[in-house]
């Protein structure tokens, strides 16, 4: 088992991540009592530093693949799927950003305003995403924000593994959905859909490379029937 990292370590995680929001977000809205904003960062704060204590405790090599960028065990085989993070990533990073800058400018100038109880909608599939992101990742010490194989990797099947193939992406869809509506903006939606455009695009890169690269997966594939969603996709 891998050796959990320094609790002082795990959290800053939560204390960055709120910073970086918190730069962003009140300057751009030139308003530091938006609510919605400050209701975001604070959940987001929790579910961080609840979930890579957990995470620390139960598979450590999790935090280490998420902040790794050197792929690993990439062969001749899986190459070709594995360079399309190249052109993913920054689609990914766009949509991302997106759902986060143009809020502020949404709040500031009403361009899109969103009623308070659908906000509230938004929220809860925000940390609905955001719970099962970390689920995936506490059952799958493998998951990697990059498209790569890990020397001695093995197969999830179990848990979340055992009703979808990808679970953090679902996760990772909900969370970037949810994020511009919680914080009030509809337009914002627009970039969010970049995003969820790019990770289902990864999913098809990902397959080809678990395909050609893991042992089982084929199968795998004809046990679990759904990508991201069960019964559905």
């Amino acid at each position: 088992m891998d050796k959990p990292l320094p609790l002082w370590g795990i959290a800053l995680i939560p204390v960055y991540i709120s910073a970086l929001f918190i730069i962003i977000l009140f300057p751009l809205a030139q308003d530091w009592t938006w609510i919605e904003a400050w209701v975001f960062i604070i959940s987001f704060a929790v579910n961080f530093t609840i979930s890579y204590y957990l995470i620390n405790k139960k598979n450590p090599r999790v935090i280490r693949n998420r902040i790794k960028i050197k792929k690993a065990g990439i062969t001749e085989k899986t190459k070709s799927s594995a360079r399309s993070d190249w052109f993913i990533m920054p689609l990914l990073s766009i949509g991302f950003i997106g759902a986060i800058i143009l809020p502020p400018f949404d709040h500031r100038y009403l361009w899109s305003p969103i009623i308070f109880p659908i906000e509230i909608i938004g929220l809860i599939i925000l940390n609905g995403g955001l719970i099962i992101m970390d689920f995936a990742m506490i059952q799958n010490a493998y998951a990697s924000k990059i498209l790569d194989i890990n020397k001695g990797q093995k197969l999830i099947d179990t848990g979340l593994y055992g009703h979808m193939r990808h679970p953090l992406y679902t996760g990772g869809i909900l969370m970037i959905f949810g994020l511009p509506i919680a914080l009030g903006s509809w337009i914002s939606l627009i970039p969010a859909a970049i995003g969820v455009l790019a990770i289902i695009i990864r999913i098809k890169f990902e397959e080809e490379m678990l395909i050609k690269g893991m042992d089982g997966y084929e199968e795998y594939r004809t046990r679990v029937k759904y990508k991201i969603i069960p019964k559905i996709y």
